[in-house]
């Protein structure tokens, strides 16, 4: 596990996904305020990637359907608006374009993955028609857009952590693997999803397994610190609200780890997936939130 985690690290409704982001209240640097955006939008869009799969299979399957279609279609724009923000600038959200190559370069093969995993998408997003063999592909499609997304992430985390003196690297990676949770709630009901509905069945049990250990294992982590790679919860406020992630955890972990075991899923279950992780993932956010503001004042 801990090899795993230290590899990766070389919303409810969508306006708390959408996240304005609060002024940081310490004097910081504008290019260590720019930098820790940019990490935590970059690792948002993880999330999207995962939050788009997911609800085109709670498109058919569980008690909101109605809700379902509503995620799809706000992730769906809330990822487009964001990389053309990261590749182009965004006043409105405090960054300016990408001018470092390297991360422009990663993001524009983004952008291809994002062209690809759309076209998939296009039946979903017209008239809600998803069948198994769809959500298959649609997933293929977006772990692909995953793992070419976490791979910016990390590198966008590595170069503003290594050239900007009051972004500390470890901080800058803090960032990244805390913003990285967001994405693991996402990817573990979209696991469970495919489970209910019968899509690679025996593979996705094996990957929801995982999925929820990697979240309880960097929820730790980020609680208690690993040396040289995770800072510890900086402060009172951020230990605090990754506590209250922990407890939100709780419900929605039983029900994973019993889909994952083979065990049959009942509505209960699908109650606590389709909502009660909702609220993990908003608590998460604002966790990530917080993180920004912990950026140590210039000397």
């Amino acid at each position: 596990m801990k090899s795993y985690l230290v590899g990766s690290l070389a919303v409810a409704a969508l306006t708390v996904i959408q996240m304005g982001f609060a002024a940081p209240v310490f004097a910081q640097s504008d290019e260590a305020i720019e930098a820790a955006r940019r990490i935590n939008i970059s690792g948002r869009q993880r999330m999207l990637s995962q939050r788009i799969s997911k609800a085109a299979c709670f498109l058919n399957t569980g008690p909101e359907t109605t809700g379902a279609s509503r995620q799809l279609a706000d992730a769906v724009a809330l990822f487009e608006t964001s990389l053309q923000a990261l590749l182009q600038g965004d006043e409105n959200i405090g960054i300016g374009p990408e001018k470092n190559q390297p991360v422009r370069e990663a993001l524009l093969g983004v952008e291809k993955d994002w062209e690809a995993f759309t076209a998939h998408l296009q039946p979903a997003l017209e008239n809600g028609n998803v069948t198994p063999q769809a959500l298959a592909v649609i997933d293929k499609s977006g772990l692909q857009l995953l793992t070419d997304m976490n791979r910016t992430v990390n590198k966008t985390a590595h170069v503003y952590g290594d050239v900007l003196p009051d972004m500390p690297l470890i901080l800058a990676l803090t960032i990244d693997l805390a913003g990285r949770q967001r994405m693991f709630t996402q990817k573990a009901a979209k696991e469970f999803c495919l489970i209910d509905k019968g899509v690679d069945v025996e593979e996705n049990r094996a990957r929801l397994a995982k999925t929820t250990q990697y979240f309880s294992f960097t929820l730790g982590a980020l609680q208690d610190g690993m040396p040289g790679t995770v800072m510890a919860a900086p402060n009172d406020q951020i230990r605090g609200q990754l506590e209250k992630v922990l407890n939100a955890w709780t419900g929605p972990k039983a029900a994973l780890e019993s889909a994952a075991a083979g065990n049959p899923i009942t509505d209960a279950q699908r109650n606590v997936i389709a909502k009660d992780m909702e609220q993990v993932l908003v608590l998460m956010n604002e966790a990530v939130g917080m993180y920004e503001k912990a950026i140590p004042a210039p000397e």
